[in-house]
């Protein structure tokens, strides 16, 4: 991680100082844009297995999750698994949105 954001602050400089070409433009729009496609249909598919669990157990997952962590739910499995898509799905969103430009 500390290297990645090394390299990213070098780059960052590279582009503040006019000194990239089009090889390393082209080459990081490509590497957004196809993150941001694999981020898009894993949201597709978190959004999925939210929207079954809602189904199942009648609330919304935001519901859920604020009342699995005042603790009001128990600890079932399914809980668990709800819980972790629900985080990934938090992140995916997120880390979409700054892809897009969109914070």
């Amino acid at each position: 991680m500390q290297k990645t954001m090394k390299l990213i602050q070098n780059i960052e400089k590279i582009f503040e100082r006019g000194l990239q070409d089009e090889y390393l433009s082209r080459a990081i729009r490509k590497i957004v844009e196809h993150t941001k496609e694999r981020t898009s249909t894993d949201v597709e598919v978190l959004r999925k297995d939210l929207s079954d669990f809602e189904a199942k157990y009648g609330i919304s997952s935001d519901e859920f999750f604020n009342r699995f962590e005042k603790g009001e739910l128990g600890d079932g499995g399914d809980y668990f698994e709800w819980s972790a898509i629900f985080q990934m799905y938090r992140r995916a969103t997120e880390r979409l949105k700054m892809l897009e430009g969109v914070s």
